[in-house]
């Protein structure tokens, strides 16, 4: 009997399905088991997501920072040619304005030697003389001056040497023709002093003699 009861009750769990698993395959827990793969599906999609949006910003962060680091380079480099420039250019400015210094300096002094020769303050006698000790003077001043307008003309931050100051000038008495008139003056006296000197000495000469 025993049997008979075992044997009814394995057959009634066999036709009752919800009371063998239970409940394991009921409408809700496969609902529930669907629901819950969605959300897990749904989880994988956005993380998925997250990762492409990551890859993306960092691509997008590493082409950001090729580009930044280009232009870095090629205005770094702009401005590192510029600031050698400038500093060659400012040096080259310095050593002009140490060469037109000395040159100002150079004509300056020349200015004072001549300015105190006073020529109208020299009296007849002894002209000749003081005009010979003057020219020395005047051709180093004149020298010195056509020499510097002369090299000058390669300044490139001055236009200054380009015109000589009275180059335009024409008409009055220029010293040139001072100097050519006392060499004229000193080639037409100088055969009489030289006759006055013969003459001179032949009289010595007489008078040691008859003595």
């Amino acid at each position: 009997m025993d049997d008979r009861r075992a044997e009814g009750g394995y057959k009634q769990m066999e036709l009752n399905p919800h009371a063998a698993d239970g409940e394991m395959h009921s409408p809700d827990r496969v609902r529930m088991r669907v629901e819950q793969a969605r959300k897990q599906a749904e989880y994988f999609e956005q993380q998925r997501i997250n990762l492409e949006t990551q890859r993306r910003e960092l691509e997008l962060s590493n082409e950001q920072k090729a580009i930044f680091s280009a232009n870095l380079n090629e205005v770094g480099m702009k401005l590192h040619n510029a600031v050698r420039r400038l500093e060659q250019e400012l040096e080259s400015m310095d050593k002009e304005q140490r060469e037109v210094e000395a040159v100002n300096e150079c004509f300056k002094r020349h200015l004072q030697i001549l300015s105190a020769l006073k020529p109208q303050n020299w009296s007849t006698d002894g002209f000749q003389d003081r005009v010979r000790e003057a020219l020395p003077k005047l051709d180093r001043a004149e020298n010195d001056f056509n020499e510097a307008y002369s090299m000058g003309r390669r300044f490139r931050h001055t236009d200054t040497f380009f015109h000589k100051p009275g180059e335009q000038e024409e008409g009055g008495l220029r010293w040139k023709d001072i100097r050519d008139q006392l060499a004229k003056g000193l080639a037409f006296h100088l055969p009489l002093f030289m006759l006055l000197l013969v003459t001179w000495l032949i009289y010595l000469w007489v008078q040691h003699s008859g003595s």
